[in-house]
Formats: structure tokens, C-alpha cells, sequence
């Protein structure tokens, strides 16, 4: 029999150092992340500091820099009210939880983005609020604040409605997680936010600011690759050949050539490493087309 040991915790970066630590060469399968620590501590700074960005990962809809949002799969509202309904009918029920899975948003998805977010299970007994967390897969240096922040948040809910516990318990299990430099957590960059007239007005007055701007936004790692924007950008740039230099346009097409191959590798590996040297190249190429706008810029 295995006892499961809870380290006592009062600050919330310790979660985090520790997860970081662990993915810090590779990636890791069957990660535990098990905390006890006060009910203070989920109004404290490192709460304030992400709760914006967790407030919209469980909105429901989704806000629009989001290509899908964990409220989205659990029914936002509808789905916290129904915890906390269970938990004051029966503190130690075995039904208050948030569900986000169902094989039909996996049969056929390819490498569609979906939720690496399973499922969250609560109890309360005695004086201790328990949360467990089951994840598919999770990114510990951007995205992991946002999911504590979320546990936070979601036990926050509970406290006001149910007899507060004194003590939280988390348990966070992650069949991979990993530590990914620049990875944007599925949030849209601004190029593929836009419609492709927004794009060609810009294109045609050579904004080149906005056009960088646009670029520098790609540059994030993307767990779903969008390439729908620098194509669009590729398009324009085209249809006002006169406008840029040649450098420029090669090594915005080479970029979009490369974006796609990357989207194309995604299908068949979520390996990181296995992409990480065409990432490397896309990336080289990114900078290229950027520093060729700066050069025009400065009438060089």
C-alpha cells in the first residue's frame, strides 16, 4: 500500500519550481504534483497575478484569443454551480467534479487542439477541501500557473457556498508534462485574429510596424500551428511585389513553407524534439523577414 504524501506548502511558485525542475531536461510521464496548504493561500498575489487569463479559461464561450477554453467542455457556470449543489447535499460525494472529456473530441481529431485538461474531483472532509486534477498532458513553465490559478479560483467558489474547510489538498497528475520555451498556452496570435482585408489594407501602406508586429507574434511556440494568417500576409505581399524587397518575400515564403511543414509533422508526433530543428529554421526565418522590414524602414 502506497500512502500518498502531501507537502505542506505557502506559496504557490513552489508548485511550479518543482514541476519546472522535474521537465527541466525532458519531458516526464505520470508526473505528481501533491500540496497541502492553507485557504489563505488562494487569495494571495501569485492568484491575482494570473487570474485574468484563468477567469478566461473558464469562461464559457471562449473569448476570442482563445481557440477553445476549459469552461467551453465543463459548461462554465452550469458546471461549477452543479459542484457546489453536490457538495453541499454530501460533502464526500464522489460525483462533484468537472468533466472535459468525451471520446467524441478525440475519434478523428488529427491534431486538433483539445483540452489537455481532464478532469477536476472534489470532496471535503473534515476540515480538508481535497482537488484532484487529472491532465493528458501539461506545460509547467507558462501554462501550469494558469491551471493552479484555476484550482484557486474554483475553490474560492466552493468556500463561499460550502462550510469552509481550513486546509486545501491538490493533487495535479499529469500522464506528460513537459517544459516548453515561449509556448503561448493555445492563445491566438494576432494575425490569425484578423480577416484577410485587415491584413491587405496594411500590406498595401506598408505598416511595416504592424506587419512586424504581426511576425513577432508567430514567433511563440504552437501547440496547434495556425497558419492561416502568415498566408494571408504571404498573399498581400505578393499582390504588392513592388513595395517590398526580394529578400523580404523569400524569406516570408520560406517561413510560411516551413510553418506548414511543422503543421504537417504535428499530425503524426507530439514529440517536440522530433520538430524542435525545423522549429529552429521557421524561427531563423521569422527574424530574417523581420529585420528585412527594419532594414526598409530605415531607408537602408
Amino acid at each position: 500500500m502506497v500512502t500518498l504524501e502531501y507537502r505542506k506548502i505557502d506559496r504557490f511558485d513552489t508548485i511550479i519550481n518543482d514541476a519546472r525542475q522535474a521537465c527541466t531536461s525532458r519531458p516526464v510521464h505520470n508526473l505528481l504534483l501533491a500540496y497541502e496548504f492553507s485557504t489563505e493561500l488562494i487569495h494571495s498575489q501569485f492568484v491575482k497575478l494570473y487570474e485574468e487569463k484563468a477567469r478566461e479559461w473558464q469562461a464559457d464561450p471562449p473569448p476570442s484569443n482563445l481557440i477553445f477554453s476549459h469552461g467551453q467542455y465543463f459548461h462554465g457556470e452550469e458546471g461549477i454551480r452543479y459542484v457546489i449543489r453536490e457538495l453541499q447535499a454530501k460533502s464526500n460525494s464522489r460525483r462533484a467534479l468537472l468533466s472535459l472529456t468525451n471520446m467524441s473530441n478525440f475519434i478523428g481529431s488529427g491534431d486538433q487542439a483539445v483540452p489537455s485538461f481532464m478532469i477536476a474531483q472534489f470532496a471535503i472532509e473534515s476540515d480538508v477541501l481535497y482537488i484532484t486534477e487529472y491532465f493528458r498532458a501539461i506545460e509547467v513553465g507558462s501554462f501550469l500557473p494558469i491551471n493552479v490559478t484555476e484550482a484557486a479560483l474554483l475553490a474560492k467558489r466552493i468556500l463561499e457556498a460550502v462550510r469552509p474547510p481550513r486546509i486545501i489538498r491538490l493533487l495535479i497528475m499529469a500522464f506528460n508534462a513537459h517544459l516548453t520555451s515561449s509556448f503561448h498556452c493555445l492563445e491566438k496570435a494576432g494575425i490569425d485574429m484578423l480577416k484577410g482585408g485587415e491584413i491587405g489594407v496594411a500590406v498595401a501602406r506598408k505598416n511595416s510596424a504592424l506587419l512586424i508586429e504581426w511576425l513577432e507574434g508567430k514567433r511563440l511556440f504552437e501547440s496547434e500551428v495556425a497558419i492561416h494568417g502568415l498566408e494571408e500576409l504571404l498573399a498581400a505581399v505578393k499582390s504588392c511585389a513592388d513595395s517590398y524587397s526580394q529578400a523580404f518575400m523569400s524569406n516570408l515564403q520560406q517561413a510560411f513553407n516551413m510553418l506548414s511543414e511543422i503543421k504537417q509533422m504535428r499530425r503524426s508526433s507530439s514529440l517536440e524534439s522530433s520538430i524542435e530543428s525545423r522549429r529552429e529554421e521557421y524561427l531563423k526565418l521569422v527574424d530574417s523577414a523581420i529585420a528585412e522590414l527594419r532594414r526598409e524602414q530605415r531607408g537602408a
